[in-house]
């Protein structure tokens, strides 16, 4: 059986995009090691932050609650290795590359913010309650599957449904009109599991302005900075397209799409972004305080 290792993913890891909890590759047995166990992925501790591979990494090697976490989500993928055969933990495995790729979307982490103690700390702060959600998505996981439904007792009561219909989902209540001047703002990237900003509004955001005007910075993405002029006659809650700033010949193609997910109060409302073909990057905003 394969033992499941964090440092593959954790301090190795380097792709953009995450919900937007580090965890790693799942490595050969110790007596014959794979060319991923043989990489210098455990050396950080040994050598020193500053040799490992990426600044995800390095945050990770000089932060100890970050350190402990990814101890502890180590721990959780391993006991969920257990309970499965290869093939399970080779799926296993497979959902880490994806938790991966979100993790850096939702967590990025430049070399610049790593000289900025203030972002630092933004950083690490993101990176640690995403850990400490995928440790405890794995952590459930392996409950369930510790307790299979049927080995559950059977209980029928008085309150129990007599049909077993799919819930209708509820869209979110909201109490007003939405216009394109609702856009009008700062907006920061969200974390996608809890919708709450993960970027300062000053070093990173989009900004609209009340002449249709976007314009988007952030230096970890070279999509960045975006800048363009919102459809006038397009509606925020189905689409708005982004079109390219000054002027074009012909009908010019959209860069992007703007979509508002309204809520009762404004400062409750969210804000998804999606770049067109061939690009492949979206993101969830958040108004900035």
């Amino acid at each position: 059986m394969r033992p499941l290792s964090l440092v593959g993913g954790l301090l190795a890891a380097g792709s953009l995009l995450a919900v937007l909890t580090a965890v790693p590759a799942l490595s050969a047995p110790a007596d014959t090691p794979s060319p991923e166990a043989a990489a210098p992925e455990v050396a950080p501790t040994a050598l020193g932050c500053d040799s490992a591979e990426t600044p995800v990494a390095q945050l990770i090697c000089r932060d100890p609650k970050l350190a402990a976490a990814g101890e502890a989500m180590d721990a959780a993928l391993a006991a969920l290795g257990e309970t499965t055969n290869d093939t399970g933990r080779a799926a296993i495995e497979d959902t880490q590359t994806v938790w991966r790729a979100r993790r850096d979307e939702a967590c990025p982490v430049s070399a610049a913010d790593l000289a900025d103690a203030k972002m630092t700390k933004t950083r690490g702060d993101c990176l640690l309650r995403v850990i400490r959600q995928r440790t405890m998505a794995l952590e459930t996981e392996r409950n369930l599957r510790s307790h299979p439904v049927a080995d559950l007792p059977l209980s029928v009561t008085g309150a129990a449904a007599r049909r077993f219909d799919a819930p209708e989902s509820q869209p979110a209540p909201f109490n007003r009109k939405v216009a394109l001047s609702t856009l009008v703002g700062r907006w920061a990237k969200a974390d996608p599991a809890d919708r709450a900003a993960i970027d300062d509004c000053r070093s990173s955001y989009l900004e609209i302005g009340t002449d249709r005007a976007l314009h988007a910075v952030d230096s970890r993405l070279p999509l960045f900075p975006l800048n363009g002029t919102l459809a006038g006659d397009g509606d925020p809650v189905q689409g708005i397209p982004l079109l390219p700033a000054g002027p074009a010949e012909g009908a010019p193609a959209p860069l992007a799409t703007l979509r508002l997910l309204p809520a009762d109060s404004p400062r409750l409302d969210r804000l998804i972004l999606r770049m067109e073909p061939p690009a492949t990057f979206a993101a969830e905003l958040v108004r900035c305080r």
